[in-house]
């Protein structure tokens, strides 16, 4: 299994792998607290990703450092079917980090 990333994120400490330990809904929205948004969105340029309004998903995974790491994905892919559902399958698995230009990414990732 592989997760995207499109671009370094500090929050990654260069790991290439990580075990899912938990998913859970969040939502993205004025009341959001403002520490969780910069160390989700922030990349190793500086640069952020920027989140809009909206339900998502938050991934938690170990790291094969050991370092814990969470990432915030839209809850719907393109077809409108329930990311959650899908990566809830995957809990216990070690997923590949492939960072990739976000031109190149199968989804907005951070």
């Amino acid at each position: 299994m592989k997760i995207q990333f499109s671009a370094d994120y500090p929050k990654l400490h260069g790991q290439t792998s990580a075990y899912l330990l938990a998913v859970e809904d969040i939502r993205i929205d004025k009341d959001t607290p403002a520490a969780l948004i910069e160390y989700d969105t922030r990349m190793s340029d500086g640069a952020r990703y920027q989140l809009k309004t909206g339900n998502y998903i938050q991934l938690i995974f170990l790291g094969n450092l050991r370092i814990p790491f969470c990432t915030i994905r839209t809850k719907r892919n393109r077809y409108a079917e329930d990311k959650g559902d899908y990566y809830r399958g995957h809990i216990g698995e070690v997923f590949e980090i492939d960072i990739i230009p976000k031109s190149e990414c199968k989804e907005g990732n951070s």
